[in-house]
């Protein structure tokens, strides 16, 4: 994945190249976008722990798939909680504008 991509082309090529879920529509309203990102994060973070979970009880997973997915759902869950706080710094200064 190329980290100069625009991050709804990442969150796509993610979920197409992890999961096989349909890409994100290309074009929708910013509570689709943000819905379907939350999601995203979701589905990473439910995988890594199905992986954390087979890796336990003896299934047929390597470590190195393991540790891969753990640190994929943390990475999106970080990112997730940026993005939060960056609409939330946005937020207070559109609310502190005087009209």
């Amino acid at each position: 994945m190329q980290l100069h991509m625009p991050i709804t082309q990442q969150l796509r090529a993610y979920q197409a190249k992890t999961h096989g879920q349909p890409e994100m529509p290309t074009s929708g309203s910013f509570m689709s976008l943000l819905s379907s990102g939350v999601q995203a994060v979701n589905q990473a973070q439910q995988h890594s722990d199905q992986q954390v979970h087979a890796l336990l009880t003896g299934g047929d997973v390597q470590q190195a798939e393991v540790l891969t997915a753990v640190q994929k759902a943390d990475m999106a869950f970080r990112l997730l909680i940026q993005i939060r706080n960056k609409l939330l710094t946005a937020y207070e200064e559109l609310n502190a504008i005087r009209v």
